[in-house]
């Protein structure tokens, strides 16, 4: 079993809506680098594949940005899971409450907020709500 005295409650619930944001904000970046990679192949290549410096390097730019999002991404996911997986402990130790907290999140790009959050456990699942 998992122990959670590390970390308070509050640090895990912040730390679940944190790497949820931050798993869709680098998984839609890494969308839009592909959808650009893609879009700048077809535009520039098309079938003779025939590159001007510039028109390389806007190609490889985009390529490594969707495989560096890519990578954050799953970085973000794994994180994810890790703290949803202490939010399911924590209800299986309290059996099953609703817990309400004020807590300070901070996402990427954007200043640190205030959000009411409230979390819920229904037979060993959890839902994070935020207002």
């Amino acid at each position: 079993m998992n122990t959670t005295s590390a970390h308070s409650i509050e640090s895990i619930i912040r730390d679940y809506i944190e790497h949820r944001e931050q798993s869709l904000l680098y998984g839609k970046k890494r969308m839009d680098a592909e959808k650009e990679y893609n879009k700048l192949l077809a535009k520039y290549g098309g079938e003779n594949r025939h590159y001007s410096l510039d028109h390389a390097n806007d190609i490889y730019k985009a390529y490594i940005d969707m495989i560096t999002f890519g990578e954050a991404s799953r970085q973000a996911d794994a994180l994810f899971i890790e703290t949803e997986e202490k939010l399911k402990e924590i209800g299986r130790i309290l059996f099953e409450p609703t817990i309400s907290a004020d807590i300070t999140i901070s996402s990427p790009g954007q200043a640190p907020r205030l959000s009411s959050v409230t979390v819920i456990y229904n037979n060993g699942q959890v839902m994070v709500n935020q207002a």
